[in-house]
């Protein structure tokens, strides 16, 4: 994603290509399976999809981000990150 500040950047850094909400405070990204979870569980407590719903929603959303879109390309829709 664009980050236009860098505040934006994982620990501030204006070098690091990741953002900071899939870092962790010292701007390492954090493990694909513990970022898929939380986006799934957001997706169904704030659209109210189902599970299935919900992974299939973040997968696209995730596989269209740099640093995920490898991990992204070798699931196959609808199976769980776990």
């Amino acid at each position: 994603m664009p980050m236009a500040t860098n505040e934006e950047h994982g620990a501030q850094n204006p070098n690091n290509p990741y953002c900071i909400h899939c870092t962790d405070m010292n701007g390492k990204l954090l493990p694909f399976e513990r970022k898929f979870e939380d986006l799934v569980k957001t997706a169904m407590d704030t659209r109210w999809m189902n599970r299935e719903q919900a992974e299939k929603y973040v997968l696209g959303q995730m596989g269209e981000l740099p640093a995920w879109r490898g991990r992204v390309a070798q699931m196959k829709p609808g199976a769980s990150a776990a």
